[in-house]
């Protein structure tokens, strides 16, 4: 992928292919094992798929009416305080759209949207990296954080909160890492109470909304907050005007925000009516999940599959495992029909252009399909790896080498994983089950591990080539990513470090949770 530009799909085919081969000769895995693990991976990805195609459905539908660009086009108008506006579409409004749509979505929506506000296009692409990262986890309504819990099969609540609580602060610090892009310590020391305030809103809500296991909704929910807070920020005075003193030096060219005209209002619609389709899907999740006749009704038609116990020549063995999948309390029907509602507002409010679903369903095949099937082929390899024992190998090796501080490393290997497929899903499908065997090996918790390593794989979305490629093509910035790489990179890896520190702290350090040392 990264050698070659190779895209997931490809990508996943190959490794898909490899890793076959592998059990079958390196590991005397039976074509039923491989059969078996194929068909387990098949009915994984079932049930991430199904958010994908109505999340980027959603997303598109309220494009092509253009709310995407007519909420940007509000925070112009309501401060010329960079910073807030920063903070506003940087950190909340990047947070709000990995929420509802996620595989790069707020990268390229959020990107060209502050150059066309007149930041600098490596100033807009950076702040744009750095702030969609740490929702990734749980935004697209969760469905990297379900795929890390259908491949390790732990607990929701213990996994969502341990990995809230890594993600929520980090959620905190990206809101200072963005003003420190547009206008380094000087910004933040001039600008430390919106940074903090907004900060804290979108952090403790994510935080909040995992503790009541409100997975699908806890990056959605902090976005939406994060928007409501910088919103009201822009309502004081003492935020309205200028960020940069006048007194001041003028900023270097290259760091220049420059002054952009709006539209005449008669040309937009206003911020409630753009950000109309998610107020509705909002409305959708609350009554789908907290109005008992309404949760059970959807929740009544459930379909089971049971893979049978399989053996490899070398005996290793997989127990036998029951999957279910319920269809009409998915994510992916809530967000169907939020789609479809969304779709009656904005044509009853005369903003749906005539003429474009056309348009709009080859959009949508073009995006979801290479992702569909590179999710599919990550999903069939990580099966494969774990059934026929290549997976217990990793893990044996990776511990032996670290030990004690393996819980250091366990961040860093999802932030490889996502640098690598461009995917915290991926990430979370390929080394999900590898941080499960190390955690055994370790005799630690398993939910540290695994949440550490969803966070990293998050935190790696600052720095995926995939998306720094997409970032910087929407932007004009094509043939400069090491330079916009070299900006973000710091960022991540401080993050993803300090992630490393916790969970190490936390295991070796914490109450009947000391790692047992490897013989």
């Amino acid at each position: 992928m990264v050698g070659l530009r190779w895209g997931g799909h490809r990508a996943g085919v190959l490794a898909l292919a490899t890793a076959a081969v592998v059990a079958g000769i390196g590991f005397s895995a039976p074509p039923s094992l491989l059969a078996v693990a194929l068909g387990r991976g098949a009915f994984l990805s079932l049930y991430i798929l199904y958010i994908v195609w109505p999340a980027l459905l959603l997303y598109h539908v309220v494009d092509e009416a253009g709310g995407i660009r007519d909420i940007g086009i509000s925070v112009a108008g309501l401060t010329r305080n960079h910073i807030v506006q920063l903070l506003i579409l940087g950190v909340a409004f990047t947070t709000f759209l990995q929420g509802v749509a996620g595989f790069g979505v707020p990268v390229a929506v959020v990107a060209p949207l502050l150059l066309g506000m007149g930041f600098p296009a490596q100033q807009a692409t950076a702040a744009a990296l750095v702030g969609h990262a740490w929702a990734v986890s749980l935004g697209d309504m969760a469905s990297s954080f379900q795929a890390l819990r259908a491949v390790t099969d732990l607990p929701g609540h213990e996994l969502g909160l341990w990995t809230a609580g890594f993600l929520s602060l980090c959620g905190l610090l990206t809101a200072f890492a963005v003003a420190h892009i547009h206008g380094g310590f000087s910004a933040i020391r001039r600008w430390p109470g919106p940074t903090l305030i907004l900060g804290l809103a979108t952090a403790g809500t994510q935080l909040l909304l995992a503790y009541f296991d409100y997975w699908i909704l806890a990056t959605f929910g902090a976005g939406l907050v994060g928007l409501v807070v910088g919103l009201g920020l822009t309502k004081l005075r003492r935020y309205q005007g200028p960020s940069r003193p006048a007194e001041l030096p003028p900023k270097p060219e290259a760091e220049r925000v420059r002054p952009v005209p709006l539209p005449p209002s008669d040309a937009r619609m206003g911020f409630h009516t753009a950000f109309a389709a998610y107020y509705i899907l909002v409305g959708v999740v609350l009554a789908a999940t907290l109005i008992p006749p309404v949760h059970q009704s959807l929740s009544a038609a459930v379909f089971t599959l049971t893979f049978p116990e399989t053996r490899t020549g070398l005996g290793w063995v997989q127990k036998a495992s029951t999957a279910t999948f319920t269809p009409l309390a998915h994510p992916g029907t809530l967000l169907l029909c939020t789609a479809v509602l969304a779709w009656g507002f904005y044509r009853a409010q005369a903003r749906w252009p005539s003429g474009r679903a056309p348009q709009l369903l080859r959009a949508l095949l073009r995006e979801a399909i290479p992702t569909s099937l590179g999710i599919l082929a990550m999903v069939m390899t990580a099966m494969i790896m774990t059934a026929s024992g290549m997976t217990f190998v990793l893990a044996r090796g990776v511990v032996t080498v670290t030990g004690p501080a393996y819980p250091l490393a366990a961040p860093l290997i999802g932030l490889l994983g996502c640098f690598i497929t461009g995917s915290n899903t991926s990430s979370n499908i390929l080394f999900g089950p590898l941080q499960m065997e190390a955690a055994r090996l370790l005799a630690a918790p398993p939910v540290v591990l695994a949440a550490a390593q969803s966070a990293g794989g998050a935190l790696g979305s600052m720095v995926s080539p995939a998306k720094v490629l997409v970032a910087c093509a929407t932007v004009g910035l094509s043939r400069r990513e090491g330079a916009v790489l070299a900006r973000v990179l710091p960022y991540c890896l401080l993050f993803t470090l300090l992630v490393g520190g916790l969970a190490w702290l936390l295991i070796a350090r914490g109450p009947g949770l000391s790692p047992a040392v490897l013989p």
